[in-house]
């Protein structure tokens, strides 16, 4: 687990890892069950799948802490159960809060032929556990997720297990890290632009 410290511009909101590239450090393990905490992280990932399932950008922007990582590694088909069936370091997708911000941003111009018409998404969270960390205002939650994106006659669906690191400030609940763990061995090109 690294070491955190504050960001001087989140004022005590969010710890950030000392690492230059914290995508690069392992994601934390799970610590003492936190049952108590179930509720509250669902109600979270409610508003949090209704920012961008309604088309709230800004809304669900304002959910990720600044030095916000996502990530979706790549899946391995292994023979033998017992091995990860995740990669730790090969990467399908890899995203900063900053990026998603201008892919969010492009998404509304009106050159963005792309997205346009947009496309419907809905999130479906469930079986959210939260675990401690060894750090103060971190959590570790884990959830399942069916996320599905139509456009046209476009239709995609995809299942996944999700890991995301959380803090707690002053603010409110914000995302540290997210992990998405594809079921699928081969995705689509439309599984792979939804945000989980």
């Amino acid at each position: 687990m690294t070491d955190i410290v504050t960001h001087p511009e989140a004022a005590a909101t969010v710890a950030e890892p000392l690492c230059q590239a914290p995508e690069l450090e392992p994601f934390p393990g799970r610590g003492a069950r936190r049952a108590d905490l179930d509720a509250e992280l669902t109600a979270f990932y409610t508003e949090e799948s209704a920012a961008l399932d309604e088309g709230r950008a800004d809304d669900w922007l304002a959910l990720l802490a600044e030095p916000f990582v996502y990530q979706v590694p790549v899946p391995l088909l292994r023979e033998d159960p017992a091995l990860p069936r995740h990669s730790e370091r090969a990467m399908l997708f890899e995203a900063t809060k900053k990026i998603f911000a201008m892919k969010l941003g492009r998404a509304g111009l009106q050159h963005a032929w792309s997205d346009r018409p947009a496309a419907a998404t809905r999130h479906f969270v469930g079986a959210v556990r939260v675990f401690a960390l060894d750090r103060p205002r971190l959590l570790r939650v884990d959830c399942n997720v069916l996320a599905t994106l139509a456009r046209g006659h476009e239709t995609a669906l995809a299942v996944a297990a999700r890991h995301d690191v959380v803090v707690r400030g002053s603010d409110g609940l914000r995302l540290l890290r997210r992990r998405v763990l594809l079921d699928a061995e081969v995705s689509t090109h439309a599984q792979l632009s939804l945000i989980f």
